[in-house]
């Protein structure tokens, strides 16, 4: 079956075939590519009978590669041991052309647990309250210098000039595991989760004196109610405070919108019942002084004041009284002239 040339998720990789970062993880695929040629003498294309004795031959090894890994505590993934690692290369090994033997296990690889039975003080206390995120990059910086940055564990194991080509293996299984065992059976929760959970540790309105004080009250909450809190606690209250801070921006930005489409639409209704009110009182026959609908009725159907509605008759008055002086005016105006 054909593979994706790019495809980095895989055993053995493309690049670096034995370099340290190789066993940050399990690849989510396994496979081998059997080294033949038509033209090569060493090993030309297998027939079926040749491929599945070679299957057949491998069987043990593939075995051994799965059983040996380390599952991770509290999760369905795995992480590699020195043996699971040792039969992975013996599988590159025999599908080479040129047929290696296996060898069995590498001393070269190096179980964590091995490096701490030899070096207890490798340990450091922080790593019991470290949450995922951060146990995953700690056992990366572990794999990724092997035994180069810690020489006391190579000699403890015997390791001579080549201890740069050693590599730690189950660094991220060893470590979780350590943190369940530090926990002592009780639940661990991230440090996000738990204010999350106790909104009373911290509000928006939280000040900076009072955040300082935060971790050491929620570590004696937590501690209280029997829970493990993982992560740096600091960080993650200020991180807290920060989205409330920005849901409260959120909901002033939200309140805004609605107060300008709601003037919007007040200015609008506004308008509306002015100049209804305008036209009603057109209605009113001004020789006798009898208003259409009466100024209490008029302000209960427009819900404004009924001294309002006779200030408005007042001007509509007021200006009908105007233009009938103007046109008063104009008349006397063209007598004059004539």
């Amino acid at each position: 079956m054909l593979r994706d040339p790019d495809d980095t998720d895989r055993f053995p990789p493309v690049d670096g075939v034995w370099a340290p970062l190789q066993w940050v993880r399990v690849a989510d695929i396994l496979y081998w590519t059997i080294d033949s040629h038509y033209g090569a003498e060493e090993r030309p294309y297998l027939t079926v009978g040749e491929g599945n004795a070679l299957a057949r031959e491998l069987a043990p090894l593939a075995e051994t590669l799965l059983l040996k890994l380390r599952a991770f505590p509290g999760t369905d993934t795995y992480d590699w041991s020195a043996e699971s690692a040792s039969a992975g290369m013996d599988i590159q090994s025999a599908c080479s052309r040129y047929r290696y033997p296996p060898r069995g296990r590498r001393p070269e690889l190096v179980d964590m647990a091995e490096a701490v039975s030899v070096r207890p003080c490798l340990v450091q206390d922080q790593w019991a309250g470290l949450d995922d995120r951060q146990l995953d990059e700690e056992a990366e910086r572990l794999n990724k210098y092997g035994l180069h940055l810690n020489p006391a564990v190579a000699n403890a194991l015997g390791f001579g000039p080549g201890v740069h080509r050693a590599s730690l293996l189950g660094t991220r299984a060893w470590l979780y595991e350590h943190r369940r065992e530090a926990a002592a059976g009780r639940p661990m929760q991230d440090a996000a989760v738990f204010f999350a959970a106790h909104p009373d540790l911290i509000t928006a309105d939280t000040s900076a004196a009072e955040l300082a004080t935060v971790p050491e009250t929620a570590l004696a909450a937590a501690e209280a109610e029997g829970i493990v809190l993982l992560g740096n606690t600091a960080y993650a209250a200020l991180v807290h405070r920060e989205e409330l801070r920005d849901q409260v921006l959120d909901e002033l930005a939200r309140c805004g919108r609605a107060r300008v489409a709601a003037e919007a639409t007040a200015k609008s209704y506004r308008a509306g019942v002015y100049g209804c009110l305008y036209r009603v009182l057109s209605w009113e026959d001004r020789q006798n002084s009898e208003p259409a609908v009466s100024d209490a009725n008029l302000g209960e159907l427009a819900h404004i004041s009924g001294q309002t509605v006779a200030g408005l008759r007042e001007q509509l008055d007021a200006g009908a009284a105007e233009k009938g002086l103007h046109a008063g005016l104009r008349r006397s105006r063209v007598t004059f002239g004539s």
